[in-house]
């Protein structure tokens, strides 16, 4: 005789072996029944791991008793079958035929519903009314209220109160030491701490109420939800000691609360002993889990109040699993299946009555396509499982384990996301592992079909102690292939290690989307509302009048969540042009460092004169710099943002949010990087950074041509000794030319005998070069940076001052950043600002709608025209607008199925007006997201960076003249040459190799002379002092050109400009004095803050436009269902309807007998027109039936119109949409009014034969024929009621009204109306479609040429198209009908040519007027001469 656990420990330390055992006698196998034959039985494990494995003829018999309690009698169930498999034995008695019959039974739980009530609102408490008294803003205890409410709403009032009691210790824990020797009227303790003695004494002298659970009583203190429970729970106690129960919960207070209130009602359930187990509090202690698990098995707790955070753990399997709560996934969904016995098991659902997300919820997690079921089934069975299938979807948002622990202080370990906020812990891990499994299999070719995800491997320790387990992960080709984990007592816990060590090492390498990471229920943008609703009665913001109002503006969570101080590790994200045009500039490489993972970013689209060039981005491994790279690669971005602003901008290490780093020109990534990162250490030119990091410029090796032009390879070139001024690019070296040679193609040195003699009349104290004979640099100008972000901005016009086009190199100095990374550099502010933007598109995806809408759609979808970027969010607000009249008229069709037409029009204005539709976006903070501001690039500079102002230092009298002569005359040096502004001693200074640089900064940000640092956001003050003033010359932008974003971003701070040896100096007031600055900036309001304020203002009808274009992107993205949710996301009331078949439960139909009937044949002939046959016939009759008709008023067309009229909307919206996509909205819009007016839809219902044969014998397309003709309404109104009709027969399946679509109306659309067919004056159409677009600057001139005449449609001095005839009038249509197909041809031109719409957005008055004006001369034949 000897306990199992021992004879365990013996085979595993090769103690004994099994083929020395010859009979093995079970005296207690009814325990092994009891608890299902659970996998960590000791003797369960002794005969899967030692008895099955060894040959079947040295195994040893097996003799198994099985003693059932007193009170129960024994019967052969499935419980008994598992034990037979699992002893390898049989039941004496039993035959074949009932082993058969139950192995015919499906292994999987009986699954069953319970319906409860929905809960009323609750009232507060007494015992909740006595603490507001004394805390009535909850700023005291407030977990503890929320967990009190909560309580209240799903367990009862009685529960309410017992989350204070079970606080008690936590409060008291939280009191001053000695309290109870405190007064609590005591006037010198904080008020905060008196007011925590007195909650505490209340609640602890509180008389709690036992629960009341007679409904019919007054004193009925408990929810209906709880009470159903109770009632389940009752049928279970036949069972007896072999009930085993598991309830899983959403909240840890939930759980607790349960256990409390069910060990009091030993009346009803005495047969139960159950226990909380909740995941907080217990994370780290594995053993923890052991314990419980081992008491619910041999029945020391039979019911365990759980929540998700151990669902996937090895809990004994149970009889009955009930899910208190729902929540949205198919995985879990799968572990709580595993955690029943399967066969004579139960799973039990608590759904509320009439809510229809519980409704869609219970649908999607059970009814799985074969591959999940099969998936499943394996995760059920197996502790291996296997890679899940594509078709694996979870949300980030079911509800988080234990949620409320992250309002706890207890530390845990987690893995925060810095895009979105969301965390990862251990609990969690496993869920996303498979989530990223399904993700990847496509990329990954080592992976695949149902392969083992994990693999496990025993650890045997010493004698008497039980062994563990240690489990990897199977995924070749992935960089979590074989990440193992520590060894843990259970192969769940080491499945949990595991994934946890793979989640935290794809967040290291940088690879772990942000859409596979959990997102808190406190992040969720209608958490906010949600909580406002639960205790408010109205929570929507009242708008009084439509208008412009202030908004905050969002920055991207990203940065805030990164650290400050010193980085230990920097992830690297590589910036590079794609598929640059032959003949543009050279692109070089650069390297975005941050301190957190950056998301992956999809590639984008910059506009760099003019030319389209794409943005790509590569992550790289991350890297952990030493001290000297550190201090290298901090003086490098430095230099790198001096550089493309021209200010002297500072930061300290610790506070710079990201850095910049070069990469070789022409670097591309390794090809075997697979699924893998490129690790970048070596290939960074750590000398140029260096180098870099140290100097601005450094002299031009000019010794021979040779070392010239290998020197000036992929260089910039800069013709003074200071950090910011001019600077140019290399075209070529000329060796033809030497500083004695006067070149013809420069009018700047035209006036002077050579090169020479220009730089040393401009420059002082130049009298000689030391090489005449060396070449001569042929330079072009580097222009400032501009918004690339626009696709019509261009560089500003050259000023009128010649430019220099040669320069000697002596007299130059090269810039230490490379020609191809300055180019991609003053490409960074653009870049930058995009990256913002596609990280606030991801917060934004994840907080509102799960990731479900395409990330590219919605960002356009919050890009207002006056941003002016290359897209906005017309075209799709139109579909969105569309869309939102189909879903609301269905919607207040189905739920008032008494009202007229009239008043459901009243109704669903109410859901999609625009004071609808801002009232519900504001409330969920939409408006923070939408960008609506030109980029105000002047005034980009990186997070906490500031301009550096030298301290003001005493001029002393010998130094005087040389400062003047530093200085210089400010008339003179309007008119000196860029070339020769270095006097003799810059130029001693270059012959020395003797040039230093002003400090950057120092590890605080300061420099060793203690500057002033000011902020960046706004300009600063000047004085007419000349120690403040700015040198024209040493500014980066051009002041002779008009820069087109002028207006939408003012210059920022003023820099001061550094000289040679490191001494600043003074700086100099640029054209135009700060006074003047500032008044222009009055001059423009509250519009003339900076771009990167936290304010913007937003019209009404912007921030609804935004919702419906939201709508409509996310319709693109997942078809009707998605943009249902995004409207609910958006808060838009369509109560009790929560995914489309709902609509089909709901709605009521007259009954066939009160319709009228159609003659013979009318429902054959309309369904062989439509192509579709009617589920419902009589609703053809009442689609058919005006309401003049006696005694069928009730049961007319005018409803089925009503919809009908919304559902044709949509598609024909949908239709041109897609039909013609490079159609500006204004357009699109043209087209549906004439696709939906009342006469084209009564031409659809007669013959078109007449008009088709006109139109071929003048070799035309058939036009608008019926635009002279007013037809009866009813005939529109017949076809429209037609498809309200096929659609409600389809129970709301848009199959049949497609068909009449695709049938009837498309081939008629397609024929009949298009851009060039909306009218017969194009020139009408064309002035309309241009005024839509906003543009003004448009006109038809007019040439003469003998008896031709020429038309020309000009747009922004662009001909956009031409024709000739003899006449003003028909030249003038022809042309406009040429542009109307050119418009229609190329979807960019009007975003490439016209801006006027973000620069002129306040000049409606004057766009009227020329547009009329325009019209009147184009219509009257006066086109301009």
């Amino acid at each position: 005789m000897a306990p199992s656990h021992l004879l365990l420990d013996s085979l595993l330390r090769g103690a004994l072996a099994v083929t020395q055992l010859h009979f093995l006698v079970l005296t207690d196998a009814q325990n092994i029944k009891n608890q299902d034959s659970h996998s960590s039985l000791p003797i369960v494990q002794v005969m899967n791991d030692f008895y099955r494995v060894t040959d079947p003829l040295s195994r040893p018999r097996i003799f198994a008793l099985v003693s059932p309690p007193a009170d129960r009698r024994s019967h052969f169930d499935s419980k008994m079958l598992k034990l037979e498999q699992t002893l390898d034995a049989k039941v004496f008695g039993v035959t074949e035929e009932k082993r058969t019959e139950i192995l015919a039974l499906p292994d999987r739980p009986n699954e069953i519903v319970i319906l409860y009530d929905t809960a009323q609102r609750a009232t507060e408490t007494r015992l909740l009314k006595q603490l507001h008294q004394l805390d009535p803003t909850e700023s005291v205890f407030r977990r503890h209220y929320h967990a009190s409410r909560y309580t209240h709403e799903e367990v009862g009032s009685c529960a309410s109160d017992l989350v204070w009691r079970r606080g008690l210790k936590a409060i008291e824990s939280d009191l001053v030491p000695g309290y109870a020797d405190i007064d609590e009227e005591d006037s010198e303790i904080p008020a905060i701490e008196g007011i925590k003695i007195k909650m505490y004494n209340i609640v602890k002298n509180w008389p709690f109420t036992m629960p009341n659970l007679d409904a019919s009583s007054r004193g009925f203190n408990v929810s209906h939800k709880f009470l159903r429970l109770v009632q389940v729970l009752s049928t279970f106690k036949s069972y007896g000691e072999g009930f085993r129960g598991i309830i899983f919960v959403q909240r840890h207070a939930i759980a607790l609360v349960l256990a409390d209130l069910l060990r009091t009602l030993d009346d009803r359930l005495g047969f139960l002993r159950p226990h909380a187990i909740v995941g907080f509090g217990h994370h780290s202690d594995p053993t923890y889990y052991q314990g419980v698990f081992q008491r619910f098995a041999t029945g020391v707790c039979n019911l365990l109040i759980a929540t998700k955070s151990i669902e996937d753990l090895d809990i004994p399997k149970a009889s009955v699993v009930i899910r208190y709560d729902l929540f949205e996934s198919q995985v879990s969904h799968a572990y709580v299946r595993a955690r029943t016995r399967g066969r004579e098991s139960h799973l039990i659902h608590m759904v509320e009555r009439g809510n229809d997300m519980h409704r869609r919820i219970l649908s999607r997690i059970t009814n799985l396509d074969a591959d999940m079921l099969r998936w499943t089934e394996t995760l059920c069975n197996s502790p291996e499982s296997s890679v899940p299938p594509k078709s694996l979807r979870e949300t980030i948002n079911p509800y988080h384990s234990d949620s409320e622990a992250e309002d706890e202080e207890e530390p845990q370990n987690f893995i925060k996301d810095p895009t979105t906020g969301g965390r990862i812990y251990l609990q969690d891990a496993t869920t996303v592992i498979y989530r990223y499994a399904a993700n990847i299999r496509s990329r990954a070719p080592g992976i695949l079909d149902h392969q083992r995800i994990f693999e496990f491997k025993d650890i045997h320790k010493e004698f008497g102690i039980p062994r563990a387990h240690i489990c990897s992960i199977n995924l070749p080709g992935t960089p979590i292939h074989k990440v193992a984990s520590d060894d843990l007592p259970s192969k769940a816990q080491a499945r949990r290690s595991t994934c946890f060590k793979a989640c935290e090492k794809l967040y290291n390498l940088g690879l772990l989307d942000c859409q596979l990471v959990p997102l808190p229920h406190h992040l969720r943008a209608q958490h906010e509302y949600e909580r406002r609703k639960a205790f408010e009665k109205d929570s929507i913001p009242e708008v009084k009048a439509p208008g412009t109002r202030a908004y905050p503006r969002k920055q991207p969570a990203f940065w805030e969540n990164n650290p400050s101080g010193i980085p230990t590790v920097l992830y690297p994200t590589i910036i590079s042009i794609a598929n640059t045009i032959e003949g543009t500039e050279a692109f070089g490489p650069l390297v975005l460092l941050t301190r957190e993972p950056l998301p992956d970013l999809p590639s984008f689209r910059l506009f760099f004169s003019g030319i389209a060039i794409h943005i790509c981005f590569q992550k790289a491994s991350p890297l952990h710099l030493d001290e000297v790279h550190m201090k290298d690669l901090h003086a490098f971005t430095v230099r790198i943002c001096r550089a493309i602003m021209n200010k002297a901008l500072t930061c300290s290490l610790e506070e710079m949010t990201y850095f910049f780093l070069p990469m070789p020109l022409g670097w591309r990534s390794p090809p075997d990087s697979g699924l893998g990162v490129p690790d970048i250490m070596e290939s960074i030119p750590w000398e140029l950074v260096s180098l870099a990091a140290q100097h601005w410029a450094v002299p031009i090796k000019h010794s021979s041509p040779e070392e010239l032009e290998a020197d000036l390879q992929d260089a910039v070139i800069q013709d003074r000794w200071i950090e910011f001024t001019r600077r140019y690019k290399v075209v070529k070296i000329r060796n033809d030319l030497t500083p004695l040679s006067k070149p013809a193609d420069s009018p700047r040195e035209a006036s002077y005998e050579n090169l020479f003699e220009f730089c040393k009349s401009k420059r002082k104290g130049l009298e000689t070069l030391s090489n005449f004979e060396q070449p001569i640099i042929e330079v072009a100008k580097v222009h400032a940076i501009l918004n690339h972000l626009n696709p019509t901005s261009k560089p500003p016009s050259s000023s009128n001052k010649s430019p220099a086009k040669y320069l000697i190199p002596e007299l130059c100095a090269k810039f230490t950043l490379s020609a191809s990374t300055l180019w991609t550099a003053m490409l960074l502010p653009s870049i930058m600002r995009r990256i913002n933007d596609l990280l606030l598109v991801k917060e934004l995806d994840a907080r509102f709608f799960d990731h479900a809408v395409r990330e590219d759609l919605l960002h356009i979808a919050i890009c207002a025209p006056s941003a002016g970027l290359e897209y906005d969010y017309e075209r799709l607000e139109l579909l969105g607008d569309a869309f939102l009249k189909y879903l609301s008229s269905i919607y207040v069709f189905v739920t008032n199925p008494s009202l007229t037409e009239g008043a459901l029009h009243v109704a669903r204005q109410k859901i999609i007006s625009n004071k609808s539709l801002l009232q519900h976006s504001t409330r969920v903070g939409l408006p923070a997201y939408i960008q609506s501001k030109v980029f105000a690039y002047k005034a980009w500079q990186p997070p906490n960076f500031r301009v550096y102002i030298p301290p003001k230092t005493p001029r002393e009298p010998d130094n005087k003249s040389a400062e003047q002569s530093n200085a210089g005359d400010k008339e003179e040096e309007r008119e000196r040459s860029p070339n020769d502004s270095v006097d003799a001693q810059e130029a001693t200074a270059v012959d020395n190799e003797q040039v230093e640089d002003a400090p950057l900064v120092q590890a605080n940000g300061t420099s060793e002379a203690s500057p002033m640092l000011v902020s960046g956001s706004r300009p600063l003050e000047h004085s007419n002092d000349p120690a403040t003033e700015i040198l024209e010359e040493d500014s980066f932008s051009e002041t002779g050109g008009q820069d087109p974003d002028a207006g939408a971003s003012q210059s920022a701070t003023p820099t001061a400009t550094a000289g040679v040896n490191g001494i600043s100096e003074p700086a100099r007031k640029p054209r135009g004095s700060a006074s003047k600055r500032k008044s222009k900036g009055k001059g423009k309001g509250k519009k003339g803050k900076s771009d990167e304020q936290a304010i913007q203002w937003l019209g009404d009808k912007a921030i609804a436009d935004v919702a419906e274009a939201i709508i409509g992107a996310a319709y693109i993205s997942g078809g009707r269902e998605a943009a249902l949710q995004a409207t609910k996301a958006l808060t838009i009331p369509l109560s009790n309807v929560d995914r489309w078949s709902d609509f089909g439960r709901k709605v009521l139909t007259p009954p066939p007998n009160v319709t009228a009937k159609l003659k013979s044949g009318s429902i054959a002939a309309i369904e062989k027109i439509i192509g579709h046959k009617f589920n419902r016939p009589h609703l053809l009759g009442q689609a058919m039936t005006h309401s003049s008709i006696q005694g069928y008023e009730s049961t007319s067309y005018e409803r089925l119109e009503f919809i009908g009229d919304a559902i044709l909307d949509f598609m024909v919206i949908r239709h041109i949409f897609d039909r013609d996509q490079q159609l500006s909205p204004g357009a699109l819009t043209m087209l549906k009014g004439a696709m939906v007016s009342n006469s084209a839809l009564a031409a659809v219902c007669v013959c078109q034969q007449k008009e088709y044969a006109l139109a071929d014998e003048e070799g035309r397309s058939p036009g608008q024929y019926w635009l002279d003709i007013e037809p009866p309404k009813a005939l529109s109104d017949v076809v429209e009621s037609i498809a309200g009709a096929i659609y409600i027969s389809d129970n709301f399946d848009p199959v049949g009204a497609e068909s009449l679509f695709d049938n009837v109306l498309k081939p008629f659309y397609d024929k009949h109306i298009t851009l060039q067919t909306l009218s017969h004056h194009p020139t009408k159409i064309l002035f309309e479609l241009l005024q839509a677009q906003g543009c003004q600057q448009f006109e038809i001139t007019k040439d003469k040429d003998e008896n031709i005449i020429r038309c020309n449609v000009v747009v922004h001095d662009i001909v956009l198209a031409s024709a000739e005839d003899t006449t003003p009038t028909s030249a003038a249509r022809l042309a406009s009908f040429f542009a109307l197909d050119a418009l229609e041809g190329d979807a960019d031109f009007m975003t490439k040519t016209c801006d006027c719409r973000s620069h002129h957005t306040h000049k409606k008055t004057h766009q009227k007027t020329d547009f009329e004006k325009a019209l009147e001369k184009a219509l009257g034949g006066g086109i301009n001469q």
